[in-house]
């Protein structure tokens, strides 16, 4: 597509460097850009971790008029905004245009079940013309897009309700919780937001064998330096526990 892209580092809490971010856009500027795609994060398919618009956008306004941001919330969408209260990471900031979600992951729809939203007026930048044996959009169920997913979609949202789904999305963030609070307990390494069901565990603290066991996923399963929990509404309490007991068991045996 012609664009350069602008890699800026994380500090050790997976949030941008925003000194380096700026030089960045001051170079990137003295360069010639002057548009400018901002890509953020709402939970990371490895740790969790989500972006901060409100430390982002500020130092982005300062060196560009215009810019487009996105969010990308394929894990964290349909989870974050229920259990983070006012938060101002979505279309209702001004200076956020689009986001999407996969509704595969925490919606538990059927897979490649993929939600894209933005702005009004801005949709149209997504149609092309190349489709013009379809009358209508080539977005809409009149193009090659699955009317059996965007039914799933409907009828999941639609049986838990805006209350349900933040009960169910809640009711994980207390498992969550539950695992970190044990991980501290032992003296185990992990990052974890608060908001989010998910755990990477240091491989350091982590035996290799309870992670197979147990299912976690590897950063890289042939040389892991993290192991992934992902708390979903088959993880009972009883399997947390489960899990715990092992993992305390082996930290006692290593520490003897």
């Amino acid at each position: 597509m012609g664009l350069t892209p602008i890699s800026v580092a994380i500090d050790e809490n997976r949030a941008w460097d925003l000194a380096e971010l700026e030089k960045a856009l001051i170079n990137a500027k003295e360069n010639g850009i002057r548009y400018l795609v901002v890509h953020m994060t709402m939970g990371t398919t490895m740790y969790g971790s989500v972006d901060d618009p409100i430390l982002i956008l500020p130092i982005v306004k300062k060196h560009f008029n215009h810019f487009f941001s996105h969010i990308d919330g394929a894990f964290g969408g349909l989870i974050y905004p229920f259990t983070s209260e006012n938060n101002d990471f979505n279309l209702s900031n001004p200076d956020i245009h689009s986001v999407t979600i996969d509704g595969h992951k925490m919606l538990q729809a059927p897979y490649g079940t993929g939600i894209f939203i933005c702005k009004k007026g801005l949709i149209e930048y997504a149609q092309t013309a190349e489709a013009s044996y379809v009358q209508g959009t080539d977005f809409t169920l009149c193009g090659s897009r699955s009317g059996a997913n965007a039914i799933a979609v409907w009828m999941i949202l639609m049986t838990h309700g805006h209350s349900g789904w933040q009960y169910l999305m809640e009711k994980l963030v207390d498992r969550t919780d539950h695992i970190c609070e044990t991980l501290d307990q032992m003296g185990i390494r992990y990052f974890r937001n608060p908001k989010m069901n998910i755990v990477a565990i240091n491989a350091e603290d982590m035996d290799d064998d309870l992670a197979r066991k147990y299912h976690l996923v590897a950063d890289n399963f042939n040389d892991p330096k993290w192991w992934k929990i992902v708390v979903m509404t088959h993880a009972e309490k009883h399997i947390i526990d489960e899990f715990l007991i092992d993992l305390q068991k082996k930290v006692k045996s290593t520490t003897i």
